[in-house]
């Protein structure tokens, strides 16, 4: 099964992406036929963006029925869902990824890049830490110090340099060589026995972060979104954004994390 990730403008981790997501695993639940799933994005240029500013920003909050608790609910329960459920969950990356972005990409079971990958954890430059399980489960990924390297200084990666430091599993050259050679795969996984899939999936994933630990990490995000220049900096970024629509400040955004501190 495929999953497209279709978001415009920039696939932002918003109200109605999180409820599709959160839909999408819970209709999972109850497909015993299914055995893998990958996500793909329609956009080239964005896998998925960031998790919505709107969402932790005082003075602009997102209009009603939204509610910002309920957001942030449904992507720690997709988050729970793709390390527990029976299937093998893919992210094949065109273009960028960032903060909740990611942390759905770090937690997907395995991870393959094309050409315009570029992957982050941007919270830094909003006076925030990964919440959704971006911090702990980049650690397992790519080690502690090299955490600390992505995660302090919000910098970016593409798509070889995540191979090689292991934050994907390979890159490919171009969005078709990806878009094949991870059907393939996934084809060839899923000839195999459900039964034998689930197991080995429980058995890796058996000394993954825990839910206590990562409950902790949303807490801290949470408590921190509130201060004063966490505020500040989210104002700063919807203005600089043009309200997350996809301008060149969005295009550009880990390497111009420091114009959110001026």
């Amino acid at each position: 099964m495929r999953a497209t990730l279709n978001n415009p403008p920039i696939n932002l981790y918003d109200y109605q992406l999180s409820t599709d997501l959160l839909n999408l695993v819970r209709y999972l639940e109850n497909r015993t036929d299914i055995k893998v799933v990958i996500f793909s994005s329609a956009n080239p240029d964005y896998f998925i963006a960031h998790y919505d500013i709107h969402l932790i920003d005082i003075r602009s909050p997102p209009p009603p029925p939204i509610n910002a608790t309920e957001v942030g609910f449904a992507l720690l329960a997709t988050r729970t869902k793709l390390a527990t459920l029976p299937i093998i969950f893919i992210a094949e990356i065109s273009g960028r990824a960032s903060g909740a972005g990611n942390e759905i990409i770090v937690q997907s079971d395995m991870r393959f890049a094309g050409p315009n990958t570029k992957l982050s954890q941007l919270e830094i430059g909003l006076g925030l830490l990964p919440g959704a399980g971006g911090l702990q489960f980049l650690v397992n990924l790519i080690g502690r110090a090299r955490a600390f390297e992505y995660i302090l200084s919000g910098n970016p990666v593409d798509a070889q340099t995540a191979e090689a430091i292991g934050w994907v599993n390979k890159a490919y050259a171009s969005r078709r060589e990806l878009h094949d050679r991870v059907q393939t795969l996934a084809q060839r996984i899923a000839t195999f026995p459900k039964a034998a899939l689930a197991a080995i999936k429980e058995r890796i994933n058996f000394d993954k972060p825990s839910d206590v630990s990562l409950k902790g990490d949303n807490d801290i995000f949470f408590a921190l979104s509130t201060t004063t220049e966490a505020q500040r900096r989210s104002d700063k970024y919807l203005e600089l954004s043009d309200n997350q629509i996809g301008n060149q400040f969005d295009l550009n955004l880990t390497e111009d994390l420091e114009e959110l501190g001026k």
